[in-house]
C-alpha cells in the first residue's frame, strides 16, 4: 500500500513471495495498492489494484491476513499504523530499525532480514490462528493506546497548556552580527605553528643500546 517502487523493497519483495507462493504456499496471494513507478511481475498470484478510494483501502486492508511492509528506510511506518488499527498483523523488514522497533514494542508484528526469516514468519501468519490472533489484538491495543484520535488530541492539548500554563521566561539574547564574527580562536595557522616538531620520544630517559 503506498508508492510502489525499488525504495520501498519491491523488488526482493517480489522475489520473495513468488519463491514463497511456489515453494509454501498454494493459496496466499499479493495485493499491491498504490502508484507503481516500476514493471510488477506478471504472476497469478500477484496482482496490482493501483489507485482505490480510501473506503475500498481499507476494506482490501481489513480482509487482508496480513500488510507486509518491505521498505528498508522508513521513519513512522503510516500503513503499519493503519494496519493495526484494522487488527491486522505486520510483517516487517527488519533491516529498517524503526519498522522492527514498532513490532516490538507494539508485540503486534514479525520481521525478516533474509527470504528464509520472510518465508518462516510469514508461514506463520499464515497457519499459526493463536499466534495470528493474538498480534492482530495487540495491533488494535497499540494503535487506540498510542494513535487513536483522541489521544493524540490529548497530547496537543497538553502541550498548549505547558505552553501557556507557567510564566513566561525570558529568551537568552543572540549575539549581534559583529558578535558572531567575533574572534575567539587563534587562526589555524598560528596553532600549527606553535605544535612541537620533529621525532616523537617516550618520555623518560634514553634507552641504552644492548649490552654484551
Amino acid at each position: 500500500m503506498g508508492r510502489i517502487d525499488e525504495n520501498k523493497g519491491c523488488p526482493e519483495l517480489f522475489r520473495f513471495f513468488k519463491n514463497y507462493a511456489s515453494r509454501v504456499s498454494r493459496s496466499l496471494q499479493l495485493i499491491m495498492i498504490g502508484r507503481s513507478i516500476l514493471d510488477i511481475p506478471s504472476h497469478p498470484r500477484i496482482r496490482h489494484l493501483g489507485f482505490v478510494p480510501d473506503r475500498d483501502k481499507f476494506d482490501a486492508l481489513a480482509a487482508a491476513h496480513a500488510l507486509v511492509m518491505p521498505s528498508q528506510f522508513e521513519s513512522l511506518s503510516m500503513v503499519a499504523l493503519e494496519a493495526w488499527a484494522m487488527s491486522r498483523p505486520v510483517l516487517a523488514n527488519g533491516r529498517c530499525d524503526v519498522l522492527q522497533g514498532q513490532c516490538i514494542r507494539s508485540n503486534a508484528g514479525l520481521y525478516y532480514t533474509n527470504y528464509e526469516e520472510f518465508a518462516e514468519t510469514l508461514h506463520a501468519l499464515e497457519t499459526n490462528r493463536p499466534l495470528h490472533a493474538g498480534l492482530s489484538h495487540n495491533g488494535r491495543t497499540f494503535f487506540k493506546r498510542h494513535y487513536a484520535w483522541p489521544v493524540i488530541e490529548r497530547k496537543y492539548l497538553d502541550v498548549l497548556e505547558r505552553l501557556t500554563g507557567g510564566e513566561a521566561k525570558p529568551m537568552e539574547r543572540l549575539p549581534g552580527w559583529f558578535g558572531r564574527r567575533r574572534r575567539n580562536v587563534a587562526p589555524t595557522r598560528e596553532i600549527v605553528d606553535a605544535l612541537r616538531t620533529g621525532p616523537a620520544l617516550k618520555s623518560g630517559r634514553p634507552r641504552s643500546g644492548r649490552r654484551g
